[in-house]
């Protein structure tokens, strides 16, 4: 029985959608990117940590909020990716 706990929290833990975002980003960043973003953390960066803090629903959708802002009338700048503070944990 303690065996099928474990794998229930597992399978819970690491959500397989999270974790392949997760690894098409980090594809994305380390083949296409060019690094040409105005804010501090880059989108993807900030994206991918958005996807690790709030999951991969809340996630996907703030990070595609901070990529629609992301445009050349913006003034860039520092803008940290929102924390969970009791409940970071990084997946890859």
């Amino acid at each position: 029985m303690t065996k099928l706990w474990r794998f229930i929290r597992k399978i819970i833990r690491n959500n397989p959608l999270k974790v392949i975002a997760m690894r098409l980003i980090i594809l994305y960043q380390r083949r296409l990117s060019r690094h040409t973003c105005l804010y501090e953390p880059t989108c993807s960066e900030y994206t991918l940590r958005s996807i690790n803090n709030l999951g991969f629903l809340l996630g996907s959708i703030v990070g595609l909020w901070r990529i629609l802002r992301c445009n050349p009338f913006s003034k860039g700048g520092y803008d940290p990716a929102p924390e969970n503070h009791f409940k970071v944990k990084w997946v890859y």
